[in-house]
């Protein structure tokens, strides 16, 4: 196996569950899945797999089915890791760390937004001091909450469990929140940039009681934007109205407020605006005539779509596949995207 990808296996050896060496040549390693969590009821069984193949390393988990090159997996369970390995290939090569700097002129709108490097970046990001979702037991009541939402088993590692939400809010941002003696867990999303930066979060509260949605940014000259770290721009891409809801589609992103502010977003020429289906909410209807006024794409659901949003959609039986279908085959822009959303608000 080529020494980059055999050295990031090493340091995963001292990171991840049950990490076991079955081979050297060829390398093979098993280990519990980082990104599933592996088996509900026994903590012993260990189903994915680090596997030689063609002198690289690519990652297999035969429970959730997760298949990665070793580049791609390291972005998915450790974005710190995956910049280094970055750098490391492009040495291995030859290359020198200038490869990664950009003229001006090829600066995208989003690259503009540089964010400035926060005090806590000295002692590594604020999510390493909290759980991600798939590492919790399934007994933990934040991995009931994602397992009953249906959020799929591949996307729950992008979500983040703080048992004390204030007070470690308040370790990023001190003074930010009230301390409180009965402080309580938020589920937490998100906003991380191309290069593995945090520069924002979603919170949800798990109760009734409290406010449901909490944003915080951490860097405020950058946009409310969740999934900015994996959308693929240059494809067709949704523009959810929430975070969760946004990790029931293939290539997607969430703006934190869906006020129709394309702001961090690239190509909207590719972007499909999708807001809740509430035609009787005169907020959300200006927001989607604010997107036909700019030329965008929006998503006008059906009348047979009686669910509320994307979420409830899927938890009514819906898959993926079907519900990207639904959205795609119910997707207008200019003059008929008008006169659909005329119909929609009558019903």
């Amino acid at each position: 196996m080529n020494i980059t990808d055999l050295k990031y296996a090493g340091i995963l050896s001292t990171r991840l569950d049950r990490f076991s060496i079955k081979s050297y040549s060829p390398y093979r390693a098993n280990m519990r899945c980082p990104i599933c969590g592996d088996s509900q009821k026994s903590k012993i069984k260990a189903r994915g797999w680090i596997l030689e193949k063609e002198n690289n390393a690519i990652y297999y988990c035969h429970n959730c089915g997760a298949s990665h090159g070793m580049r791609n997996f390291l972005r998915t369970v450790d974005n710190s890791l995956y910049n280094e390995y970055i750098i490391d290939t492009a040495l291995e090569k030859g290359e020198k760390r200038k490869i990664f700097e950009k003229k001006e002129e090829q600066v995208k709108p989003l690259d503009k937004l540089q964010m400035k490097a926060p005090n806590f970046r000295k002692k590594g990001s604020p999510l390493l001091k909290i759980k991600k979702i798939s590492q919790l037991d399934f007994s933990h009541k934040g991995k009931i909450y994602v397992q009953n939402r249906q959020i799929p088993a591949s996307k729950q590692y992008k979500l983040y469990y703080a048992p004390k939400f204030n007070e470690w809010v308040n370790s990023i941002i001190p003074e930010k929140l009230p301390v409180r003696e009965n402080d309580r867990a938020r589920l937490i999303m998100p906003f991380i940039d191309k290069q593995g930066n945090l520069f924002g979060f979603n919170a949800r509260s798990f109760r009734d009681d409290e406010l449901r949605y909490i944003t915080i940014m951490i860097d405020e000259n950058m946009p409310k934007v969740f999934g900015l770290d994996d959308v693929d721009f240059t494809k067709t891409y949704y523009v959810a109205e929430g975070p969760i809801d946004s990790l029931f589609l293939s290539n997607a992103v969430a703006m934190a407020g869906a006020d129709g502010n394309a702001s961090g977003l690239e190509n909207t020429e590719n972007a499909v605006f999708i807001f809740d289906n509430e035609p009787r909410n005169k907020e959300i209807v200006a927001r989607m005539e604010k997107c036909l006024d700019k030329g965008y794409k929006v998503c006008i659901w059906p009348k047979n779509v009686l669910q509320k949003d994307i979420n409830d959609v899927i938890l009514s039986g819906v898959t993926q596949a079907s519900l990207e279908l639904i959205i795609d085959n119910n997707t207008f822009s200019g003059l008929e995207g008008k006169l659909q959303l005329t119909y929609w608000r009558k019903c």
